[in-house]
């Protein structure tokens, strides 16, 4: 088929596999686009990874279709899928040097040897391990041996490259530095990603569009921005780190305002600005870093304005993570702020303060079921 940037690159029909004890995956659709970068998140176990090794042809559907450029796959064999898969444990050859390693796949293929040399050649430039070929994997670090990897499937030119969960063996600096790496080569090559991941931080990082999995189905698809800032559901939210979840029954207050009574006898405004029906509407988030902390003795008449008790802070480096505990609420409740590093040394909070806390009806995110 003729490539069409219309087309989706990978389509999921109402995709559905069982095992004897589970159903891994349920009922999931998707698309996606031509060069993205699409990252599947969620939590181990959620089905991730079986819709994954789905897509390459390791694992067989019970219902739906998987479609690759428009056409169905489902019985085409892995080897003739056109896309390569990239295992978190890497699948490479020890008793092999890093040139043997990238030029198996081709080998295989039965290309000229002249090509496979500049084939080679571009790859180990394009990974930044040049002057590497003869070594073997014992004799490099692990982010080189990802590199390899990477290699090894990129060099084979895929429609698709499937990475499941490739930076989780690695600490954190490198795991940094190779999120970089990933987004440079997939934007030099223009091939499409479709990245497995648990890690928040890394498909935030790294992705044009992020889908949310839980329990073998699809909660939310979207761009990394609305999925932070506007997650659709409680789940979502407490994934994504909006540790202040607010559950009660809302009412609307004017045409796009919401007044939310929280289990906890809080009154807490934000903006409806998708429109969703109040009705459906079961709780507020809001993420630690967009509440604002003041003194005890200030004043304030804004919307979303407590008084608490700091009970605890956390140094973290850029921030002090800090509970504060709400006063005068019919319920024992607190929350989580991120102060400022500097702001906090200024300021002089300490445990046992009482402050005022805050944030704007904006930062107030409307939850669903």
């Amino acid at each position: 088929m003729e490539n069409n940037e219309h087309i989706p690159c990978v389509e999921l029909k109402k995709l559905v596999k069982r095992f004897p004890e589970t159903v891994a995956v349920e009922n999931v659709s998707l698309k996606v686009k031509q060069g993205e970068v699409f990252s599947l998140l969620g939590p181990s176990g959620c089905g991730k990874t079986t819709t994954l090794r789905i897509i390459a042809g390791l694992e067989t559907a019970d219902e739906g279709e998987v479609l690759i450029d428009g056409q169905v796959v489902n019985k085409i064999p892995p080897y003739r899928r056109n896309c390569n898969l990239v295992f978190q444990n890497l699948a490479l050859f020890p008793h092999m040097t890093v040139e043997e390693n990238i030029a198996y796949g081709l080998e295989r293929r039965k290309t000229p040897k002249t090509e496979i040399k500049e084939k080679i050649g571009k790859m180990l430039d394009l990974m930044h391990l040049a002057g590497m070929e003869k070594r073997y994997p014992a004799q490099i670090s692990g982010g080189q041996k990802q590199r390899i990897a990477l290699a090894r499937s990129l060099v084979l030119e895929p429609k698709i490259l499937l990475l499941d969960e490739p930076l989780a063996s690695l600490d954190r600096k490198i795991r940094k530095e190779l999120q970089v790496e990933l987004r440079r080569i997939q934007k030099e090559l223009g091939i499409t990603f479709f990245y497995v991941t648990h890690d928040q931080r890394v498909a935030l990082a790294i992705s044009d569009t992020i889908a949310v999995m839980r329990a073998g189905r699809l909660e939310q698809i979207a761009p990394p921005d609305e999925i932070y800032d506007t997650p659709r559901t409680k789940f979502i939210a407490d994934f994504m780190g909006a540790t202040n979840i607010f559950s009660g029954r809302a009412a609307l207050k004017g045409d796009r305002e919401v007044r939310l009574e929280s289990d906890e006898g809080l009154v807490i405004f934000a903006f409806n600005h998708k429109n969703i029906p109040v009705e459906k509407i079961t709780g507020i988030s809001v993420h630690p870093e967009r509440i604002h902390v003041l003194a005890g003795d200030s004043k304030s008449r804004a919307d979303n304005s407590f008084k608490g008790k700091i009970v605890e802070m956390v140094y973290q480096g850029d921030f002090v993570e800090t509970k504060i505990l709400l006063l005068n609420v019919e319920n024992s409740r607190s929350i989580i702020v991120h102060l400022n590093t500097k702001l906090s040394q200024k300021s002089q909070f300490s445990i046992g303060k009482v402050v005022l806390v805050q944030w704007d009806k904006e930062n107030s995110n409307i939850l669903q079921d």
